[in-house]
């Protein structure tokens, strides 16, 4: 068994089928088959299983996801350790966070570690689950992730970084900038929201405003987060809002009654984390010593994001 091997194993893995593993590792599928088959050989079993949809790991393949990740993952780390200390530049960090840190907490970290080590590449992941993030932690595919909720995992750590507030965010022009608003004021009024599924922020105020016997008036549905702020900039409603978040200062902001606050973790895995995995963490350990981070709510966005979540949504 070697990285290579582990490697095409993933990749038949993530993708459903040896020609699009061939695809993505930029092989041949017969070098994907001859591979799998030599896994399979040496442990003694079938990993994968031909289905309509295409290869599906059996139980004992499904045993290999987990330390196959972490073998790549420590591959990397070694790797990017060498590199370190030959004092080479480079290295990347995958990080996974639900979208509302993304375009806050997590966008101003990247500026700030971007401008530091400009040579590093960050990926960020988009999950509308908690759970997921804490997983891929864990098993090595994000060196690091954002959630709402603090896992109780074995061999998973987490730091409490920072928090966010639910706020009402209104059209320009509305009325009462900065002071506090009761939920039943808004509760006839045109709310911009995403699925009930991807929304925390939705399902908290349908729960308050249930216990009062009244239920939220409901405008537009959104997919992802991304469109909300330039709908309730054109007047057509309004939106909860987690802040700090970037583009607020576009609408009226007001806070809510009952005020609504969520805190934000940072997960990382107990073992050894790669050189740029670390010098990030000391730019978290740096701003969380200094007394507020600055937001930048209007200098460039240098996340790509990667969406891909369709559980129920901590965002």
């Amino acid at each position: 068994m070697d990285r290579r091997s582990l490697e095409y194993f993933l990749a038949v893995v993530d993708t459903g089928s040896s020609s699009a593993a061939a695809d993505t590792v930029h092989v041949s599928q017969p070098t994907i088959s001859v591979a799998v088959k030599g896994l399979e050989k040496e442990l003694g079993g079938a990993l994968f299983v031909r289905t309509p949809t295409g290869l599906t790991p059996t139980a004992a393949g499904r045993s290999l996801i987990g330390p196959a990740r972490q073998v790549m993952r420590d591959f990397e780390i070694a790797h990017e350790s060498v590199r370190d200390t030959l004092g080479l530049r480079g290295g990347e960090i995958d990080i996974g966070t639900v979208p509302a840190l993304a375009m806050s907490w997590l966008n101003q970290h990247i500026v700030n570690f971007r401008l530091k080590h400009p040579s590093v590449t960050v990926r960020v992941h988009l999950e509308n689950d908690d759970r997921l993030i804490n997983d891929r932690v864990r098993d090595g595919r994000y060196n690091l992730g954002l959630t709402v909720t603090a896992p109780n995992i074995v061999g998973l750590s987490t730091r409490h970084v920072g928090s966010q507030n639910l706020v009402a965010l209104l059209p320009p022009g509305s009325p009462g900038a900065g002071e506090p608003i009761d939920i039943g004021e808004l509760a006839h009024r045109d709310l911009i929201t995403m699925q009930r599924g991807h929304s925390s922020s939705r399902r908290w105020l349908e729960t308050e405003l249930g216990q009062r016997g009244i239920e939220p008036q409901i405008g537009v549905v959104l997919g992802t987060p991304f469109d909300i702020v330039p709908m309730v900039a054109a007047g057509i409603g309004y939106a909860l809002w987690w802040s700090p978040m970037y583009g607020e200062s576009d609408c009226v902001v007001r806070p809510i009654r009952p005020a609504y606050e969520r805190p934000i973790n940072l997960i990382k895995r107990d073992q050894a984390q790669s050189p740029a995995s670390l010098a990030f963490l000391a730019i978290v350990e740096r701003s969380s010593e200094s007394e507020s981070l600055p937001v930048n709510t209007e200098g460039p966005h240098m996340i790509t994001h990667n969406y891909t979540g369709e559980k129920e949504s901590t965002s």
